[in-house]
């Protein structure tokens, strides 16, 4: 992790991967972003919207209200457009507004690096000079007349962040990925005096609002209770977001491991900087396949995940030595189809020890350099 004069902190990336600006693209000035998605998506975008600014771009974003709290942490962002999506999210034309205001800036060129309808359709709407948008399935193809270039998708076996910046490359980019970087907000305020935590790892419990990508509290508590035959000293701190099932879980997790010297509940949701800050502090992040397993795979942190199988697993499974991923195949997720109930039965495959030894390899290691 590096930090600069100016506060701003990221993944220390070696400078051959930061010479963006002999790219190809368009004399653009001043380039609007498209990327409605949440928190996994947005991290995911930040590579891309860093090539464009270091090429001399001024980039604002269209976000949902997460993706503006990510984005706030992203030097390299002048302007994020908020649209007030959710699930279940309101329907377009509830948009409106705000594509009439977009209209005003008048960009010159309008992106999205992702098929997805809501992103094209507000990219075609926004009245930019050039409006280009990655071209898959929808079912409002008369919205996306007004595109003027259509990208093809991507390579979906690649992580999501690759695919990202291959839309960019269709479009006339020649740099190499310049990684993340971050401008920390906060931290201390979660763990007020605590600037060293000794051997510690942030524990996730829970996917919203996706109780089948949930990995059952007991299997957590026994790897935990693993962890700790080995090394007594590790430290685990469990957070959740505003929700009763996820502050539940936590509870439970608590209740069932007995451990309050080393297993520390936090007593309130966190912004995502306070989070980024605290991801900071900690060896090593295990979780699920969720949102903020992205973000602490793009602080830098060596990372811990349980996985179903699935198509596209690519896209969001961490790559490298840094990462464990553990997984099993998902009927569910192949037939659409809750067959489990309210206990994901196939993650449930994975077991106790395989998770603790993951735990277990990753802190006794040095990390390597993204």
């Amino acid at each position: 992790m590096s930090i600069g004069q100016d506060g701003v902190s990221g993944l220390a990336i070696p400078p051959s991967l930061v010479e963006t600006r002999g790219m190809a693209l368009p004399p653009w000035k001043k380039v609007l972003l498209v990327d409605l998605g949440f928190l996994g998506d947005t991290v995911h975008s930040v590579p891309a919207i860093r090539a464009l600014a270091l090429g001399g771009i001024r980039v604002d974003v269209m976000t949902t209200p997460i993706g503006a709290e990510i984005l706030s942490l992203v030097p390299e962002v002048k302007k994020t457009w908020v649209a007030p999506l959710r699930k279940p999210s309101p329907p377009p034309w509830k948009n409106l507004g705000t594509v009439l205001a977009i209209r005003k800036e008048k960009y010159d060129a309008a992106i999205t690096l992702t098929s997805g309808e809501r992103n094209l359709v507000t990219t075609a709407l926004s009245g930019a000079t050039e409006r280009l948008g990655v071209i898959g399935k929808t079912r409002w193809w008369f919205f996306l007349l007004p595109l003027t270039r259509r990208v093809t998708p991507p390579d979906r076996d690649q992580p999501l962040y690759g695919q990202r910046l291959d839309g960019l490359r269709q479009m006339g980019w020649e740099g190499s990925n310049p990684g993340w970087a971050w401008r920390m907000l906060g931290g201390g305020d979660v763990l007020p005096g605590q600037t060293s935590l000794g051997a510690s790892v942030y524990l996730s419990l829970s996917a919203f609002g996706s109780p089948l990508k949930e990995w059952p509290v007991r299997l957590w508590a026994q790897a935990l209770q693993y962890v700790w035959q080995r090394s007594p000293q590790v430290k685990f701190i469990v957070g959740f977001a505003d929700n009763p099932r996820e502050k539940q879980r936590a509870a439970q997790l608590a209740e069932v491991s007995r451990n309050p010297r080393q297993l520390q509940v936090l007593h309130s949701t966190q912004t995502l900087a306070s989070l980024a800050g605290l991801l900071q502090k900690v060896d090593l992040f295990a979780g699920l396949d969720s949102g903020i397993l992205h973000l602490a795979m793009a602080l830098g942190k060596p990372t811990v995940s349980v996985f179903r199988d699935y198509v596209g697993k690519a896209e969001w499974a961490p790559e490298g030595r840094n990462h464990r991923i553990l997984s099993r195949p998902c009927k569910c997720h192949r037939l659409k189809k809750n067959l489990c109930g309210e206990e994901a039965r196939c993650l449930a495959g994975v077991s106790p020890e395989e998770v603790g030894d993951a735990i277990s390899q990753l802190l006794s290691c040095k990390p390597e350099a993204s």
